[in-house]
C-alpha cells in the first residue's frame, strides 16, 4: 500500500471516528458530520452502491466504519459523562464543530435565488426542530426478557432510526429516544462493555444492526437520487436540518444544561472557548480538505495532459 493510501486510509478512520461520536449524542447527527468533513456524497454513493461495485465500495466504507465502531466503544462513557457533568461545553464544541463546517456547504448551495430552495431550507428547519416536541412513546422495558416482537421492534427502529444517521441534520439517537429505545440499546452496549448478558446483549445489538443496515441502503439510495437530479435544493435542506439540529442539541438538554454544583461563570467561559475550539478546528479541516480536492483534481488534469 503507498504511503499516500495510508495516509487516507487513517485520515478515513478518523473521519468515521467523527461521525460515531455524533450517533452517541442526542441531538447531533452522523449525516451533518459527513457533509461538513465533505465525506457525504462518497459515502451515500457507496452504500447505495454497494452490491453494483462490492469489491471497490467496501473497501472505500471500511476504514469509516473502523471509525464510528472505535469511536463508539472508547467514548461511549466519557462522552456521557461529558454531557452528564459539563452538558453547556460538550454541546457548544460539537456546534461549533458543525457550524464551522458550514461555509462549503453553503457555497455548494449557491445563491437562494428561487423560492423552492427557500422553501426547503424553511421546511427542513422545521422537521428538524419538530422532531424535538413528538411525545416520546416511553422506554422499552430492560428489566423483562427480549421476545420475538421486541426483536421485530428492534429491526424496525433500527430502520428507522438510520433516517437519522443517513439524513444530515436529523438525529439517529433522537429518533430512538422519541421511539423509547435509546436508553434500551445503550444500556444494552453498556452491559456488552462489562460482559454482563452478553448472548442477549450482543442478540439485541445484531439485529438492530441489521435494521439500521437495511435503513441504510434504502435512504441512502434516496439521498444519492436527490443530490443527483435536485442538488442545490437539497444541499439547502441539508443546511436548513443543521439550522434545526443546532436548536435541537440545545434543547436535549435543556433541563440539564448548566451543572449547579460546579461553577457556572466557569462552565459559560469554557462553552465559549470550546465552541471557538470546535468552530476553528472544522474550519481548518474544510480549509485543509478543499485545497487536497483542487491539488487531486490539478493532478488528474496533469496526467491526463501528459497522456495525450
Amino acid at each position: 500500500m503507498k504511503e499516500n493510501s495510508v495516509k487516507n486510509f487513517f485520515l478515513n478512520v478518523l473521519k468515521g471516528a467523527l461521525m460515531g461520536i455524533a450517533l452517541i449524542i442526542p441531538g447531533f447527527s452522523g449525516g451533518t458530520v459527513a457533509v461538513v468533513l465533505g465525506i457525504y456524497y462518497g459515502l451515500v454513493s457507496a452504500v447505495s452502491g454497494l452490491f453494483r461495485h462490492f469489491s471497490k465500495n467496501f473497501l472505500y466504507l471500511l476504514p469509516f466504519a473502523i471509525g464510528m465502531v472505535l469511536a463508539v466503544v472508547a467514548l461511549i462513557v466519557p462522552i456521557s459523562a461529558a454531557l452528564e457533568y459539563l452538558p453547556l461545553p460538550t454541546i457548544c464544541l460539537f456546534v461549533g464543530l458543525m457550524l464551522g463546517g458550514v461555509p462549503p456547504i453553503a457555497a455548494e448551495a449557491g445563491k437562494p435565488n428561487k423560492f423552492a430552495y427557500v422553501a426547503a431550507f424553511i421546511i427542513a428547519c422545521a422537521v428538524a426542530v419538530g422532531l424535538c416536541f413528538i411525545p416520546a412513546l416511553g422506554d422499552a422495558d430492560r428489566s423483562a426478557s427480549p421476545t420475538a416482537g421486541t426483536y421485530f421492534s428492534l429491526l424496525g427502529v433500527g430502520f428507522t432510526g438510520a433516517c437519522g444517521f443517513v439524513v444530515p441534520g436529523i438525529s439517529g439517537s433522537m429518533i430512538l429516544m422519541v421511539l423509547g429505545y435509546y436508553n434500551y440499546i445503550l444500556g444494552a452496549g453498556r452491559e456488552l462493555l462489562s460482559l454482563t448478558n452478553v448472548g442477549t446483549n450482543i442478540l439485541i445489538i445484531l439485529v438492530f444492526a441489521v435494521g439500521v443496515i437495511i435503513g441504510f441502503f434504502v435512504i441512502s439510495m434516496i439521498m444519492k437520487a436527490l443530490l443527483t437530479r435536485y442538488k442545490r435544493g437539497t444541499y439547502y435542506a441539508i443546511l436548513g436540518f443543521i439550522a434545526g439540529s443546532v436548536f435541537t442539541l440545545f434543547y436535549q438538554q435543556a433541563d440539564s444544561l448548566i451543572n449547579h454544583s460546579l461553577n457556572v461563570p466557569l462552565q459559560a467561559v469554557l462553552a465559549g472557548l470550546l465552541f471557538l475550539v470546535g468552530a476553528g478546528a472544522s474550519g481548518l479541516f474544510c480549509v485543509y480538505a478543499e485545497r487536497k480536492k483542487r491539488k487531486d483534481e490539478a493532478l488528474k488534469e496533469d496526467g491526463g495532459e501528459n497522456k495525450a
